[in-house]
């Protein structure tokens, strides 16, 4: 039950953002799914489940691989996944990722801590 709360807060936060989720397609049938929000946003029992800041200053990114099969279904998959923040002067610094599994879900988890309105970009 908590799962599906964390995952409906998760989905809920897709149309309060500027962008829906976001995936890249590599390899031909892996997709990485990505999508970044506020930890605000996250019901205080979610965060404190999973370990999570709520802070105003914090966002929390959430990275999946997944990989189709043939009867087009996406399955998650095991991988490697690293993650690296740069700003508007360069500087890079990479933010540790922890790993979720659930039931059927594979999820890495990062906290990237925010200054003011910075513009960040993610590799």
């Amino acid at each position: 039950m908590i799962r599906s709360i964390f995952f409906t807060a998760l989905f809920g936060l897709l149309s309060l953002t500027a962008q829906a989720e976001q995936k890249v397609v590599f390899n031909g049938d892996y997709e990485l799914h990505y999508i970044v929000f506020n930890s605000t946003m996250l019901q205080p029992e979610i965060a404190r489940q999973y370990n999570l800041p709520r802070a105003g200053r914090s966002a929390i990114v959430n990275l999946s691989v997944l990989q189709q099969q043939d009867d087009g279904v996406a399955t998650p998959v095991e991988a490697t996944v690293s993650l690296k923040v740069r700003d508007l002067l360069g500087q890079q610094r990479t933010i540790e990722l922890d790993v979720v599994r659930e039931q059927n879900a594979i999820y890495h988890l990062g906290i990237v801590r925010l200054l003011d309105r910075e513009m960040l970009w993610f590799d």
